[in-house]
C-alpha cells in the first residue's frame, strides 16, 4: 500500500499534466506548458515551503550550532529536491522490492535493520542494502504501515523484521532508523518492556534492551517532536509535534540504559527537526553532521561509513562475549 498510493500520486500527475496540455494547448501553449511545469515542479515548491518554515521556526538558543548561511540553505534545498525526485519519484514507487532482504548468510553475524521515516518506504535504503551487502553484514528494510496511522500501529513491521533477523543471525541487531523511523524503534523497544516502571527496575529494563538489540542508530529523528508537524493533520503527525503527549509518555518509561546504545545525528540545516536539538536524545552519542538537509545527511558518505564501522564493531563486541 505504500508504494501503491505513490504510485498513483505519479502516475495521476502526469495524467492530469497531459490532460491539462491537451485541454488548454489550441488557446494558449505558453499557459498549457506553464500548468505543466507548476505540476511536475510540486516536489520543489513543498520542499521550498519546508525551508521557509526553517527560516520563521524556533531556533536552537544554546548557542552550540553553527548558522546556517543562505547559500548553504540554498545548496542544501537544491539537494533536497534532487532527492525528492530520485526517492519518491521512482525509487520507491516503482523499485520497492529492486533489492531483496539478506540475512540467508547472516547466522553468527549481527545484522541491521533498517527502519525508513513518514511516507517512505524500505526502497527508501537502497544506497545502505548495497553497502552491507558488499560488507557482508545481514541486512533487512522493513516498509512500516499505515502510513499515516500511529506510530505505535507500526511496530508489529518492525518487530516481525527484527524477530526475523534474530533468529538468522542468533544476535540482536543494530537498528537503524531515519526520522520518524527512529520513534519507531522507540516505540518497539517498549512494546517489548524494555521500559521501567510497573515493576520493572531500571537493571531489568537494561538486561531486556541488551537482549532486544545490539544497538539504535538514529538520523535526523524528532525525539522531541518538531515545529513543523504543527501543520500536519495525520495521527502521526500529531505524535511527531514538540513535546507532544506522546512523546512525554514515550520518555517517561524509557531506561537510563538506552541512551548509552544509542548514536544519533543530527543537522543544523535539517529542513523538518525544527529545532535541530529536537533531534538529539539526553546522554546519547549525539553527532551533528554540518549543513547537511533532512533527506541528504541520510545518504552523506562518510555518515554512512560511520554507520558501518558502529555495526562492525557490536559485531566484534558480540564476538568477545
Amino acid at each position: 500500500m505504500n508504494a501503491r498510493w505513490q504510485q498513483a500520486a505519479i502516475l495521476g500527475g502526469w495524467a492530469l499534466a497531459l490532460a491539462w496540455l491537451w485541454w488548454q494547448w489550441p488557446q494558449s501553449p505558453a499557459l498549457a506548458l506553464g500548468g505543466v511545469l507548476a505540476l511536475l515542479l510540486f516536489p520543489a515548491w513543498s520542499i521550498g515551503l519546508q525551508f521557509i518554515c526553517l527560516l520563521v521556526a524556533p531556533r536552537d538558543t544554546m548557542g552550540v550550532l553553527p548558522p546556517v548561511s543562505a547559500r548553504t540553505m540554498l545548496r542544501a534545498y537544491f539537494a533536497e529536491v534532487g532527492y525528492a525526485y530520485r526517492i519518491f519519484g521512482w525509487r520507491q514507487p516503482f523499485r520497492t522490492h529492486a533489492l531483496p532482504d539478506d540475512v540467508g548468510a547472516g547466522t553468527g553475524r549481527t545484522g541491521v535493520v533498517l527502519v525508513h521515516g513518514y511516507l517512505c518506504n524500505r526502497a527508501f535504503w537502497q544506497p545502505w542494502q548495497r553497502m552491507f551487502a558488499a560488507r557482508g553484514i545481514p541486512c533487512i528494510a522493513v516498509t512500516l504501515e499505515p502510513a499515516w496511522g500511529s506510530i505505535d500501529e507500526c511496530v508489529p513491521d518492525l518487530d516481525a523484521a527484527v524477530r526475523r533477523m534474530a533468529q538468522a543471525t542468533g544476535r540482536p541487531p543494530v537498528l537503524i532508523g531515519h526520522s520518524m523511523g527512529g520513534l519507531v524503534i522507540r516505540a518497539w523497544l517498549r512494546s517489548r518492556g524494555a521500559v521501567v516502571g510497573g515493576g520493572v527496575s531500571e537493571a531489568q529494563a537494561a538486561q531486556r534492551l541488551q537482549a532486544l538489540v545490539a544497538r539504535v542508530v538514529t538520523l535526523a529523528t524528532p525525539h522531541r517532536g518538531t515545529w513543523i508537524a504543527n501543520f500536519s493533520r495525520t495521527v502521526n503527525g500529531r505524535q511527531m509535534r514538540l513535546d507532544s503527549a506522546w512523546l512525554r509518555a514515550l520518555a517517561a518509561q524509557e531506561p537510563q540504559a538506552l541512551a548509552a546504545r544509542m548514536t544519533c545525528w543530527y543537522s543544523n540545516c535539517d529542513n523538518l527537526v525544527m529545532p535541530a536539538l529536537a533531534a538529539t536524545y539526553p546522554g546519547a552519542d549525539n553527532r551533528l553532521i554540518v549543513d547537511q538537509a533532512h533527506v541528504e545527511l541520510v545518504f552523506d558518505a562518510q555518515l554512512m561509513r560511520d554507520c558501518a564501522a558502529l555495526v562492525e564493531r557490536a559485531q566484534a563486541c558480540a564476538g568477545s562475549t
